[in-house]
């Protein structure tokens, strides 16, 4: 936005100032060609007052007037033409003659010689511009009372004066490039900017409140218009952030609540279930319970700014977490990547969260099914990210243990909150796993990707080494990734 305004008030400068070169350069070269037509007009009618009759001799006697007044001015070519279109005195040496060169006759030179001859004299032309190299052809009639006697004519080189009009056409247009400049300098580019700022501001902030940040403070600068649009959003902002607020509140007020009942409970059914083992079902669905109440509180925290950011090692955290898990996949985990450090800058506990969760969804879909765990680093250093994959192969689907394969439909619907597959609706678990992994990874900047392998399911957590744009969670000052 800011170079097309800027572009659109470069225009309308340059508009205006060829509206005002334009007339003045336009008069200057009319005024040369008036000018330099009434001088050699004037000469034309004073050598054709010499003349007295052909009869007389009078034309030859002109000749060296007309020779003089040539090699004078060193532009012009006179003749004294009589009434047949023959040259009577001439002031050029050239056998070509005073009309023509070598490239032809000069053009409009039989016009101007016959008007002349009817008596006729020739005006001035409209203007003298360098493009146009043509000759001024100056003709008046040489008469006596009603007579026409002949007529004088003059070819004249514009050259000089055609360089002049060039001169100052080059020197207009510098001055108006030089102005336009300095006015898009002092006045565009400011005044540009003046407009622009709240509204680059505005669009950083309206982001931010789209990715679930909370939009920064800005000043209400620019135009009236802008600033009364900024202080609208402050207070969408603002309603927005309180309702947000008031959501997540609501859900911790009541999980709160609900988790003292809960525990109560549990703890009568463990005494129970030492006596009846039937209350066994009850006791395993209060734990289903507190763990989905404990998802749902984690779901809440989506998008909120009470998480911190530590300077972590991710390959690190990877091989610690793998080391809690190899004994239950009994050599079947097959890890790369996590050789060399892999420093950043997140939340101290998302890495883990993220093997985690995979890892226990592997264990209980995926059973006796290898697992591939790959740690790469793309881009440079300034800008580098990880990316962390899982990939299993797959695992018994329901009454045929041969149909292992998850199918492209199925892997799309992952990461929904609640959604569990049918043929898993035996498996312990609450659907709020890959739910809450996804949420937790993009408010770190990061972003999952989730898709059947064939066989099994692959996902692929891409997680930045540095806090960015689209980053919730809030950076200690000294956080910087470690070496």
């Amino acid at each position: 936005m800011r170079r097309r305004l800027l572009i659109l008030a470069i225009t309308l400068t340059a508009a205006v100032l060829t509206a005002l070169i334009a007339p003045l350069v336009t008069a200057y070269a009319e005024e040369r060609a008036v000018t330099l037509h009434e001088q050699r007009l004037a000469a034309a009618t004073r050598f054709a007052a010499l003349v007295d009759d052909s009869a007389s001799g009078a034309p030859d006697l002109l000749q060296p007037d007309l020779e003089r007044y040539d090699a004078v001015t060193g532009s012009t070519r006179s003749a004294v033409i009589g009434t047949d279109g023959s040259t009577l005195a001439s002031g050029s040496t050239l056998a070509t003659g005073v009309g023509t060169s070598e490239a032809g006759p000069a053009p409009g030179y039989d016009d101007a010689v016959d008007g002349a001859l009817t008596g006729t004299p020739t005006t001035s032309p409209s203007a003298l511009w360098p493009w146009r190299t043509d000759p001024l052809i100056v003709a008046t009639p040489i008469g006596r009372d009603a007579q026409i006697l002949g007529a004088v004519v003059m070819v004249v080189d514009t050259a000089g004066p055609r360089g002049d009009v060039a001169t100052r056409l080059a020197v207009a247009v510098a001055g108006g490039i030089a102005l336009l400049a300095l006015v898009a300098f002092l006045v565009g580019v400011p005044l540009v900017a003046w407009v622009v700022r709240p509204v680059d501001q505005l669009t950083e902030r309206v982001q931010a409140l789209a990715s679930g940040r909370r939009p920064g403070a800005a000043g209400h600068a620019g135009p009236p218009e802008l600033r009364r649009l900024a202080t609208s959003f402050d207070e969408m902002a603002r309603a927005v952030e309180y309702s947000r607020s008031q959501q997540r509140d609501l859900v911790a007020d009541v999980s709160h609540q609900l988790a003292n009942p809960l525990t109560a409970m549990r703890l009568r059914l463990d005494g129970l279930a030492a006596d009846d083992p039937a209350v066994e079902p009850v006791l395993a669905e209060a734990d289903r319970m507190a763990r989905a109440l404990e998802g749902v509180i984690e779901v809440s925290r989506a998008g909120g700014h009470d998480r911190r950011r530590v300077s972590v090692d991710v390959a690190a955290q990877i091989g610690e977490r793998i080391a809690l898990w190899e004994p239950l996949f009994d050599g079947r985990l097959e890890v790369r990547g996590v050789e060399a450090a892999a420093p950043a800058v997140l939340e101290e506990d998302l890495v883990p969260t993220i093997v985690d969760t995979l890892l226990d969804n592997a264990v209980k879909y995926a059973p006796d099914s290898p697992v591939e765990i790959t740690l790469d680093r793309r881009g440079p250093e300034e800008a580098r990210r990880y990316v962390l994959t899982v990939r299993d192969h797959g695992g018994p689907t329901g009454a045929d243990p041969t149909e292992t394969d998850l199918t492209d439909t199925e892997a799309a619907e992952l990461g929904a909150r609640f959604h569990r597959l049918p043929r898993h609706a035996d498996v312990d678990g609450t659907g709020l796993g890959l739910s809450i992994l996804v949420l937790r990874v993009r408010d770190a900047g990061g972003s999952v990707l989730i898709e059947a392998a064939h066989p099994g399911l692959r996902c692929g957590t891409t997680l930045p080494a540095r806090p960015g744009p689209g980053t919730s969670a809030a950076t200690p000052d000294a956080a910087v990734p470690a070496r």
